[in-house]
């Protein structure tokens, strides 16, 4: 078995190397043929060439003639073929190029170029008609019946006679219409049902009214409520005056603008000095609970201010961190020690309860028909 093995493979072998010494010889063939030809072309240019190099010149100029020929044929058939099945811009490229190769064709290759150009103008609103009908069925497929009648319609603007938009827009219209029926009726049904259940509420809430209106009518009379206390502010004369005066001195720091300053460690009573200086306010110090709050270590202010302010921020920044306060009397401002700022506000107060008023009903003339009726 082994020895029939080893004859097939040497034969195999053989033939194998049989035919590549015939491709070989083939080629070699091949190339001397072509190389006879081209010196024969290339001595052909000089005067005096022989009979011979004319020939092979002559019979290559057939050849090429030949290959261009088949390859103008052959480019007209794929491109007529690419017409045909409606490539036109695959059909426009190669005409063009035909055009070019083969100018006796030229005529004919530009009117094939102008039929693929009226294709393709003819093919956009097709494809825009068959996207649009697509898109109408979609929508018809999900129950949007108003959205796909519309898409029918436009496929129907860009191509009148198409005979599948028609059908299905008529499709779509019916559908749209029983749509419409079916969402009446629906909303029919809530609206009577809504109805029916207001009236029952009503008819309930009414028989509720009359069942309250008999369980009072058992009922004590209810009691009359006195009236609520009305109070009155007493403010004397002299105090009035003299809170206007306050306001009036507020109202005159608030507007009274500081300009920008900066003290580092400065003493009060320099400081106040200052501000007198600056605003015209009078603003007086006690001299004693100063004394009492630097007993042990003076007082000293930092205070520093980007910007103008009026006197009353100035004075709350000042005696912020520090133990003094400020009151604003009717025409000075008293700068003392905080807890001798409180005062003790009096308020007067007028109390008195809402007039009762009665009504005088005259009964003469029901006692006179009692008595007719006696």
């Amino acid at each position: 078995m082994s020895i029939t093995n080893e004859v097939k493979r040497t034969t195999g072998l053989f033939f194998f190397c049989i035919l590549l010494a015939f491709n070989s010889f083939f080629i070699i063939s091949l190339c001397d043929d072509f190389c006879t030809k081209a010196y024969a072309i290339n001595n052909a240019a000089i005067p005096g060439d022989s009979v011979e190099a004319r020939i092979i010149a002559e019979e290559l100029m057939k050849e090429k003639k030949t290959e261009r020929k088949s390859i103008v044929k052959d480019l007209f058939n794929q491109a007529k073929s690419e017409y045909e099945a409606k490539n036109y811009e695959t059909a426009q490229q190669l005409f063009e190029r035909l055009a070019q190769l083969d100018p006796k064709n030229k005529k004919e290759a530009i009117h094939y170029i102008a039929l693929c150009k009226e294709g393709m103008a003819k093919t956009v609103p097709e494809t825009i008609t068959g996207s649009l009908i697509k898109r109408g069925k979609g929508n018809y497929a999900n129950k949007q019946y108003s959205a796909a009648v519309a898409d029918f319609e436009s496929a129907l603007a860009s191509n009148p006679n198409d005979s599948e938009a028609q059908a299905w827009l008529a499709k779509a219209r019916q559908a749209e219409g029983l749509y419409s029926r079916e969402k009446t009726t629906k909303e029919e049904r809530k609206q009577i049902l809504a109805d029916r259940r207001v009236t029952n509420e009503e008819k309930e809430t009414s028989e509720q009214a009359a069942l309250l209106s008999v369980d009072k009518s058992w009922l004590p009379p209810q009691k009359t409520n006195r009236e609520e206390l009305q109070v009155e502010e007493v403010i004397p004369e002299s105090e009035r005056i003299e809170m206007e005066a306050r306001k009036k001195l507020e109202d005159k720091m608030s507007s009274v603008i500081v300009p920008a300053i900066s003290v580092t460690d400065a003493d009060i009573q320099d400081l106040i000095r200052q501000l007198m200086e600056m605003t015209g306010v009078t603003i007086v110090l006690d001299e004693k609970a100063l004394a009492e709050l630097t007993k042990e270590q003076p007082l000293k202010i930092t205070l520093s201010t980007a910007t103008p302010i009026p006197l009353l921020d100035v004075l709350n920044i000042a005696f912020k961190t520090t133990q003094l306060g400020y009151k604003v009397e009717s025409n000075y401002v008293w700068i003392s020690n905080k807890k001798n700022i409180t005062e003790l506000v009096t308020r007067t107060y007028k109390l008195k309860y809402g007039e009762r008023k009665t009504h005088e009903v005259k009964l003469k003339e029901f006692e006179s028909k009692s008595a007719e009726e006696k």
